[in-house]
């Protein structure tokens, strides 16, 4: 029996059930949807299918054959292969794409007795299957744009002749033309027998490119079949009855509008923005992976050259770095914090005093007592554990790594704070308490700004929401008015048909 097929995969982290009894069947030469929000099981299926993880009960068969992966490895043997999302973390930048390519087939044959001749031409035949022929073996990766990278991860895939590819979220970071190739790409595999299982949100995209799908919700299979099923369905049947978790904390309404950008040039997307947020207003951005959030937050801090204009204060800024957006008062509290926002080898105290150093310093000395005396006042305000201001931040768990991210520009003249996926990585808890700061902020009068893709956490704490899709802000939204449903189909781009 041809295809693939998982039946009754279960599988559970402690006491949380993930996934309860999931069926899962992609046929030979489709192209499979997987779709569901975050947190319905969709990455533990697949890693499962990977052989990254062991199911706790279930079975997995291909072409007819029973399958047992215990490792990676076992899944790329039996032909499975994995385009991840993070496509620069499974490659090798600094060597050439030849080499990458060739990479698996190394580790799996290191005694290969291909002439040099022969695996060159090896590969190349590989670039073609995917539309990379004019690449040539000797580029170092690096210098390859994301759009090439990824069909690179591919063609390594396919040398190992891999049958069924995960590919995940795979057009997030990639152009409209680029997106083009990439499913023109896919559509010659698919002649070829190769099937894909299609992981994103994009639902324009997936109706585009997919032949059938299934939507996991709560670790369950709730559809299966066409993907000619209206969006406002497919999405209903995503986000099933969802808590309307409303922000009820009222605060004054200022009518001072205190940042604002105008055609607002975000060079990634190559789209303009206009934004505008008061004082005392939280302003959600919601979009998905790929939707250009981060851009947007890197752009109205000057971290990339642009056009456009900046206003605060109704004044007009010619920002040229980082460094005058947050002299003049605008902040960025970064999604990646371990990368961008900590100095993940010092102490909290450290962390907490770096942006303060003129405010404890005398003759270019650190006054101790001083640094001391604000940080230990920080940890205790913002509840940071544990309390010690000598622990390095490497060793605290994320909900308090953010907190340390948070507290170190609440003591500098930032009158607007912008958020970037804040409560990525932290548990239920931290999330709480990170809404508690941002909302205290709001209520001493700070501009928020705050970009996710987590719909209910804007409707929690947001005044204001606009949804980004592809670089644009397509829809501007009172919180009180707005719902997770219609939240969720706009930023699937269920409004941009």
């Amino acid at each position: 029996m041809s295809g693939l097929r998982m039946k009754q995969m279960v599988h559970s982290f402690g006491d949380i059930t993930v996934l309860n009894g999931v069926n899962f069947h992609v046929q030979s030469g489709e192209v499979h949807a997987l779709l569901g929000m975050n947190g319905a099981g969709k990455s533990t299926l697949m890693n499962i299918l990977a052989g990254v993880l062991q199911p706790t009960g279930g079975t997995i068969e291909i072409d007819g054959q029973l399958y047992t992966f215990s490792s990676p490895k076992d899944a790329k043997r039996a032909g499975i292969g994995h385009v991840v999302q993070e496509v620069d973390a499974a490659l090798f930048p600094a060597l050439s794409v030849y080499e990458n390519v060739l990479a698996e087939q190394i580790v799996e044959q290191p005694n290969m007795l291909f002439s040099k001749t022969n695996k060159r031409a090896f590969v190349l035949q590989l670039l073609e299957r995917v539309g990379l022929a004019h690449v040539s073996l000797d580029t170092p990766v690096q210098t390859c744009s994301l759009h090439e990278k990824q069909l690179i991860l591919l063609a390594r895939v396919l040398s190992s002749s891999a049958r069924y590819i995960i590919l995940d979220e795979p057009t997030a970071s990639l152009s409209e033309e680029e997106t083009k190739r990439l499913f023109a790409m896919i559509e010659q595999l698919k002649v070829q027998g190769v099937s894909f299982i299609y992981i994103s949100h994009k639902l324009h995209e997936v109706k585009r490119i997919c032949d059938r799908m299934t939507i996991l919700r709560d670790g369950t299979v709730v559809y299966e079949g066409d993907v000619s099923l209206p969006t406002e369905q497919i999405v209903r049947h995503m986000v099933g009855r969802q808590p309307e978790t409303r922000n009820t904390f009222a605060r004054e309404k200022s009518e001072e509008t205190i940042f604002e950008v105008k055609q607002l040039y975000i060079p990634k997307t190559k789209t303009t923005v206009d934004l505008a947020v008061r004082r005392g207003e939280i302003v959600g951005i919601a979009g998905l992976v790929g939707a250009g959030k981060t851009e947007l937050a890197e752009s109205m801090i000057a971290h990339v050259k642009t056009t456009g204009e900046r206003l605060l204060h109704e004044k007009k800024q010619t920002w040229n770095s980082p460094k005058d957006a947050i002299e003049a008062g605008v902040c960025l509290i970064p999604e990646e914090r371990r990368k961008q926002g900590l100095f993940m080898n010092e102490t909290i105290e450290k962390n907490l005093t770096v942006r303060l150093l003129s405010n404890i310093a005398a003759w270019q000395w650190i006054q101790k007592r001083k640094e001391r005396a604000l940080a230990t006042r920080l940890i205790s305000s913002l509840r940071i554990r544990p309390s010690s201001p000598n622990a390095l931040v490497k060793h605290l768990s994320g909900g308090n790594q953010q907190k340390v991210v948070i507290g170190k520009w609440l003591q500098t003249n930032s009158d607007v704070l912008i958020f970037d996926e804040p409560t990525k990585g932290i548990d239920a808890h931290a999330k709480e308490e990170v809404f508690s700061i941002i909302r205290t902020l709001a209520e001493k009068g700070k501009a928020i700004i705050y970009l996710t893709s987590e719909c209910q956490e804007l409707l929690h704490i947001a005044d204001t929401i606009y949804v980004m899709v592809d670089g644009q802000l397509i829809k501007q939204i009172d919180a009180q008015e707005a719902t997770y449903e219609q939240l969720v189909y706009d930023m699937t781009g269920g409004g941009t048909n």
